[in-house]
C-alpha cells in the first residue's frame, strides 16, 4: 500500500464489479477485489459478511484470509501484512 504504484485497468471497485461476480466461477458472488498485491494475488472484501471477511485469490484458489476488512486495513498500513503473509494464511489441506 505505501508508496505502491496503481494497478488494473480500472477506476474503482465499483466499475471492477458492474458486470457481476467473476464469470471463470472461481471468485465467489459477494467477493469484491480491493488490492492487486500482483503475480496473481488478490485480496478481497466479502460483502455478504457485515463483518468483512477479507479473502484471498491466487491463481485460481480462493481462501479466507482470518482477518476482517479493519484488521486487514490496520496491518497492511502498519507493513505487518505483506504479500508473504497473505499467502501464508492460505489452507494447508
Amino acid at each position: 500500500m505505501r508508496g505502491g504504484v496503481a494497478q488494473g485497468n480500472f477506476t474503482d471497485i465499483a466499475e471492477l464489479y458492474q458486470d457481476g461476480p467473476d464469470p471463470s466461477g472461481l471468485v465467489p458472488a459477494g467477493l469484491v477485489l480491493i488490492y492487486d498485491w500482483g503475480c496473481t494475488i488478490w485480496s478481497l472484501v466479502d460483502f455478504r459478511d457485515p463483518a468483512g471477511a477479507m479473502w484471498c485469490n491466487h491463481q485460481g484458489e480462493c481462501w479466507p484470509q482470518g482477518v476482517n476488512l479493519a484488521e486487514w486495513l490496520t496491518g497492511t498500513l502498519a507493513g505487518a501484512l505483506t504479500v508473504d503473509t497473505v499467502l501464508e494464511s492460505r489452507p494447508t489441506s
